[in-house]
Formats: structure tokens, C-alpha cells, sequence
């Protein structure tokens, strides 16, 4: 049984060396120390400001800002409107409040935007149509308008 030898290295404890860094210290960041990851952009690759009237501006490519309009024409935001002492809903069981109303929607999706926020995506502009006809939709505790 001297000869035994297993064929993935990475199992092969006999012959590794112990590890120094695992005894080294680790550094922990603080919180502030994490996000100031900061990139620094060279300021050519920024657009230029111009004035225009009293204002700044910062102009857009037409084919970039209609870009921009494309991309949002399926997406919807809303906000509900929780009675007071209320618990909000999670994402998950906000659609699953809304998958019964819904239910003759195509596929649609929802992310938590903040504060009672929320971003409805959806894959048709009827069904974009659809959602906004009805000026409030009842989840019982709480009302979601659009």
C-alpha cells in the first residue's frame, strides 16, 4: 500500500507544504474603505457641458437617447401605499400578490427601487397598456399605483 497515489492534486494532502498566509493576519476594511474603490475617468471620455440659457447642459446622441426611451417603454414605476403599522412585502411575495391579477400578463418582473418603490418590467407594451388602465391595484393591506 506504499504505492498509492491519488490522481487529483487537489486532494492530495500528503504532500502539500502548510500554508504561511492563512496564519498571517487578515486586514479588515471598514465599510467606508470598501466603496472608495474609486475609478478615475479621464474627463475626455465625459461629454462636454454647454450653456444654455441661465442653464448647464450636457448633450445626448439622438441615436443614444433613443436608445435610452427603448429600453424604459416596457418598464413601469410603481409605489404601494401601505395602511399605517403595516409590514411591506418582500419582492418575492409582492409577486406573488400581484401573479393572480396579472395572470393573462406575459412574463413580467419586479425589483424594489426603495421606499415603497418599485420597477415592473414587462415584455409587451400591451401588457404595459394593460397594467396602467387601472389606476390602483388593491393587494390587500396595501394599494400599488402605477
Amino acid at each position: 500500500m506504499d504505492n498509492f497515489s491519488i490522481p487529483w492534486p487537489c486532494l492530495d494532502l500528503s504532500s502539500k507544504q502548510p500554508n504561511s498566509s492563512q496564519n498571517s493576519p487578515t486586514v479588515q476594511k471598514s465599510f467606508a474603505q470598501a466603496v472608495s474603490n474609486v475609478c478615475d475617468i479621464p474627463l475626455s471620455q465625459l461629454p462636454q457641458a454647454c450653456v444654455k440659457g441661465d442653464r448647464l447642459a450636457i448633450p445626448i446622441r439622438e441615436d443614444d437617447y433613443l436608445a435610452g426611451i427603448d429600453a424604459c417603454k416596457h418598464n413601469l414605476h410603481g409605489r404601494i401605499i401601505w395602511p399605517k403599522g403595516a409590514t411591506p412585502l418582500t419582492v418575492v411575495t409582492l409577486k406573488d400578490k400581484l401573479a393572480p391579477l396579472w395572470k393573462d400578463l406575459s412574463r413580467w418582473g419586479v425589483a424594489s427601487i426603495g421606499k415603497g418603490f418599485y420597477e415592473f418590467t414587462f415584455t409587451s407594451l400591451e401588457d404595459v397598456r394593460r397594467v396602467r388602465s387601472v389606476a390602483s391595484w388593491n393587494l390587500n393591506p396595501g394599494i400599488l399605483e402605477t
